[in-house]
């Protein structure tokens, strides 16, 4: 008699496990079954959605978009006015230190000043200006002197 019970048992085991496995396997398909549904749900609702848009704009007044163009062009004008602010700035700290403009980074005064001195200590100092031959100072422009144009063409043939 043990025999009988032990086989009706694995028997019953096998009958469940089967019974589970085809909840399962159902499951599985209905799961499947609402996804697509919701999927295709999900196209039909962003199709809807930018049909809702197009009206919504279409529907706009007048002066709602003129209202909007003019929001455009005063945040056109702000920018602008900020990237010139910065290139004057940038040109009054290049022509005080004596670095071209081009080289200098910074967003303030103070880092674009700080900039320029850094490229100060890298950069070569400019020799001074050449003398005039024993005329003039050394170190000075040359100027137009004392001297004519026939004094200047002597000097230069008597040489």
């Amino acid at each position: 008699m043990p025999d009988t019970d032990t086989t009706t048992d694995t028997t019953q085991t096998e009958t469940d496990a089967k019974s589970d496995l085809e909840k399962a396997l159902a499951d599985v398909e209905k799961w499947k079954a609402l996804s697509r549904k919701n999927e295709e749900q999900a196209k039909a609702n962003a199709e809807k959605a930018k049909k809702h848009d197009e009206l919504e704009e279409a529907n706009k007044t007048e002066q709602e978009k003129l209202l909007a163009r003019a929001e455009a062009a005063e945040k056109w004008r702000a920018d602008r006015e900020a990237k010139d602010a910065a290139a004057a700035t940038a040109a009054e700290v290049a022509k005080e230190k004596g670095v071209p403009v081009s080289a200098l980074r910074g967003s303030t005064r103070e880092e674009l000043e700080a900039h320029a001195d850094e490229l100060l200590t890298i950069l070569p100092k400019k020799p001074p200006a050449p003398s005039a031959d024993g005329q003039g100072n050394e170190g000075e422009p040359i100027s137009d002197g004392d001297m004519s144009a026939d004094d200047i063409v002597n000097a230069a043939t008597s040489r």
